[in-house]
């Protein structure tokens, strides 16, 4: 193993991994919306179809590798017994802001009850793997400052929300919502840098990336 000072490298090498993970995931979603019409419906569907099969890929290829899975992940293995308690409380608040989200939601038609499966809980429970499980695993390999961890996956999560022009750029098409596309872009990387800075504090804290999965799911249905 190289010097934990060379540290640095490997920050580069999972700023290289998050642009793989979203140039597979444009393009998989180019490849079926091109066969498409344009629609928030079909916008919709086919991202989530493309964060399952970018996801599972990924959980294939990093699930046997020591650097970026310890633990040989399986999902008791992502739950931290001695904050039980904390996910519980958690897992109860979600449940109760997802029954209002619905509730309060005049219209059941495909297109929100899409959006409310893609940003509640695929895109959660995928940059939670992604970024507070995989690659924290990986950077904590050659740094045991937790300090240096989370800044750089703060900074980093941040960064990889411009990846999502693609989305934000077609539904900005479609709805034909006034603005630029830079400044929705600038509004999702700061919200990101906040998001990301808590769900960091909670992943220190607690230990469990299924509360930061959580947490991540109860920010998506306010922000």
């Amino acid at each position: 193993m190289k010097s934990r000072a060379n540290y640095k490298e490997y920050i580069l090498d999972s700023i290289f991994i998050i642009f793989v993970v979203q140039l597979a995931r444009i393009s998989i979603k180019f490849i079926l919306l091109s066969q498409l019409n344009l629609s928030l419906i079909n916008l919709i569907i086919t991202s989530i179809i493309s964060f399952l099969i970018v996801g599972t890929f990924f959980v294939l290829i990093f699930k046997d590798n020591e650097k970026f899975n310890p633990s040989r992940i399986k999902i008791i293995n992502m739950l931290n017994n001695q904050s039980k308690q904390i996910r519980i409380i958690i897992g109860t608040i979600f449940l109760i802001c997802l029954f209002l989200s619905i509730y309060f939601n005049d219209e059941y038609d495909i297109y929100n009850i899409g959006i409310l499966i893609l940003s509640i809980i695929i895109i959660p429970i995928f940059e939670e793997l992604l970024f507070r499980e995989y690659i924290w695993n990986y950077l904590s390999n050659y740094t045991k400052n937790t300090l240096i961890v989370f800044i750089c996956i703060t900074v980093i999560y941040a960064l990889y929300q411009v990846g999502y022009i693609d989305i934000i750029k077609q539904y900005m098409q479609v709805t034909h919502s006034p603005g630029y596309v830079v400044d929705s872009i600038m509004i999702s990387t700061t919200k990101g840098l906040i998001m990301g800075s808590l769900l960091g504090i909670a992943k220190i804290k607690l230990k469990d990336t299924s509360i930061c999965m959580l947490l991540h799911g109860i920010f998506s249905i306010f922000f």
